[in-house]
């Protein structure tokens, strides 16, 4: 009885420590780059920055600033889970920049954008918007 009692403890512990352990997801944050006709931009320079706050009056030091360009397909992808700890409610809404060259001309746009922890977040932008 003592044998059966012990081994279903054993189980019994071994389930909740199975359940208990949520492994952690990445956390990215997807930004595409499109023209007002919906074409995708390559190469468009893309800033992604969050600034502390000290109280309701001040702004503090930049705490995340991160520059990527976009890729063939118009997409610039960052990865926040080295800065996401596990238990935090949410990670963070950071400011866009995005810039975009040409002989010609520059085309720019900023905007915000909610980054959800352990998801891919996904945000599109329209340059001349």
């Amino acid at each position: 009885m003592k044998t059966r009692l012990t081994y279903l403890f054993t189980i019994v512990l071994l389930g909740f420590t199975a359940i208990s352990c949520n492994p952690e997801e990445d956390t990215i944050a997807e930004i595409i780059v499109v023209t007002p006709e919906g074409s995708r931009v390559p190469g468009a320079e893309v800033r992604m920055f969050g600034q502390g706050t000290i109280d309701d009056d001040q702004v503090g030091d930049i705490a995340i600033d991160r520059t990527q360009f976009t890729n063939s397909n118009g997409v610039a992808e960052f990865d926040y889970t080295d800065q996401y700890e596990p238990g935090q409610s949410g990670f963070a809404i950071l400011d866009v920049e995005i810039t975009f060259e040409t002989p010609d001309s520059t085309a720019f746009v900023n905007g915000i954008m909610k980054v959800v922890e352990e998801e891919t977040t996904t945000k599109t932008f329209v340059l001349g918007s």
